[in-house]
């Protein structure tokens, strides 16, 4: 599985706009069921950001964690939503890339391409 990627894109839909320096955290679920910590990663001026590249990225678990909190407060917006984690299977030999639609209380994802 060297050859798959995993990314997201986070888009402010409260604004119509892409949520820029979004810090996510990634993290893989281990052998024995507990959340090891893998890197953190920061969305660009467009709102992407490549989380796990090829060789770094074997099956499993994921958790991603959107910290959402400090994006709104720096435009002194109020949240329902400090962090959103998102857990992902990714169990097939393939790229993830997983969207992150926000606003300042509800949020939804899917699997894009």
């Amino acid at each position: 599985m060297d050859g798959r990627k995993f990314s997201t894109h986070v888009l402010d839909t409260s604004v119509g706009k892409a949520a820029a320096s979004v810090r996510v955290t990634i993290s893989v679920l281990d052998e024995i069921q507990e959340w090891r910590s893998l890197r953190a990663a920061q969305t660009n001026a467009d709102g992407r950001c490549q989380l796990l590249e090829a060789g770094e990225f074997p099956s499993g678990v994921y958790k991603l964690t959107f910290h959402v909190g400090s994006y709104f407060a720096e435009r002194n917006v109020k949240t329902l939503y400090p962090a959103i984690d998102i857990i992902v299977d990714c169990s097939e030999n393939q790229n993830y890339h997983i969207p992150l639609l926000l606003n300042p209380y509800g949020y939804s994802t899917y699997r894009g391409t």
